[in-house]
């Protein structure tokens, strides 16, 4: 029987999520009259996507589904320069969202592609993964294995340095960059690790907290990455752990099953407060005698991001 729920701190909404739903709400603010066009989700989660369709905000996959000329907005996770040029060409009143950490990766890229051998540790096809890589020539690695093979594509005699998508697991890249340096003993550190200050500061709420639960339950879309490693994270020790995107995915039987009685609950970095709130309502609707309080160990996270003073450059 269910008797504790902790809530991680910190959890859910990250500074470059709430940055990238700020600017969409405040350009559709200032332009009420014109239809704006969010190129890709803005962040990985369907609550925050369809609350904005309610509100008139469009989504696409690809700038063709907007006319010429239209408002449009690039998501959080970044996009590369074709697709910048092509959204240019085409007059569009252009918005950039992208995550400020995830900008630093792109002018990292920019600043060292003619001078080094860029190795990008990540996710193929993730939206991340596909705007960061479209600033340079990489070699995307997300295995030792793909480290491995890399040993007749890059000269060694030239200079080789890395970089990362934001949303990875710290334990996981760490062995990766270890790899890398056995492979190519030259290579150069950068000067910032490029896994973001949330990414880290979430796996390491749950990682704190993980000795004093029977299982955490992870709130985020099944293509939050960093979402997914949280639960990646859990499951390591915890292997009844379980991630869910609603409250209508909660199962009561599988904490009978599972005998949790000690719960522990995070959100990936783009969940709103709202999903955490109606999910624990959910829960104690099973459970009613389950008393619930943020983990003692657990921190706010302060950091935030200011938008631009010009949001639409055309």
């Amino acid at each position: 029987m269910l008797k504790t729920i902790y809530l991680a701190n910190p959890r859910g909404f990250c500074a470059g999520v709430k940055y990238a739903i700020s600017y969409v709400e405040t350009v559709h603010a200032l332009e009420p009259e014109d239809t704006i066009y969010v190129r890709k989700e803005i962040v990985h989660n369907r609550r925050v996507v369809e609350d904005m369709k309610k509100k008139g905000i469009q989504f696409i996959d690809e700038l063709s589904e907007a006319p010429d000329g239209a408002t449009v907005i690039f998501s959080a996770h970044g996009v590369s320069p074709e697709v910048v040029n092509e959204a240019k060409n085409r007059k569009m009143k252009i918005g950039d969202a992208t995550c400020p950490l995830v900008t630093r990766v792109h002018k990292k890229a920019k600043n060292i592609k003619d001078s080094h051998q860029i190795i990008y540790i990540g996710h193929r096809g993730h939206d991340e993964a596909v705007g960061t890589m479209g600033e340079a020539t990489m070699h995307l690695v997300e295995t030792e294995e793909d480290i491995e093979a890399l040993k007749s594509v890059l000269d060694s005699t030239k200079p080789i340095t890395y970089l990362m998508q934001t949303t990875l697991s710290v334990s996981d890249t760490k062995s990766l960059v270890r790899k890398i340096e056995e492979v190519f003993p030259n290579v150069e550190h950068p000067q910032k690790d490029d896994i973001c200050y949330a990414t880290t500061e979430r796996q390491e709420a749950v990682t704190s907290m993980i000795d004093a639960v029977d299982a955490m339950l992870v709130i985020g879309s099944e293509n939050s990455s960093n979402s997914v490693r949280l639960l990646q994270l859990a499951e390591k020790t915890k292997p009844a752990s379980f991630r869910i995107s609603s409250a209508d995915e909660i199962k009561p039987d599988y904490f009978l099953q599972n005998q949790i009685e000690t719960l522990g609950i995070t959100a990936g970095a783009s969940s709103p407060q709202i999903l955490v709130d109606e999910i624990v309502e959910r829960i104690k609707a099973t459970f009613p005698d389950a008393k619930v309080s943020l983990f003692p160990d657990g921190r706010e996270d302060l950091m935030s991001f200011r938008l631009p003073k010009q949001l639409l450059l055309s």
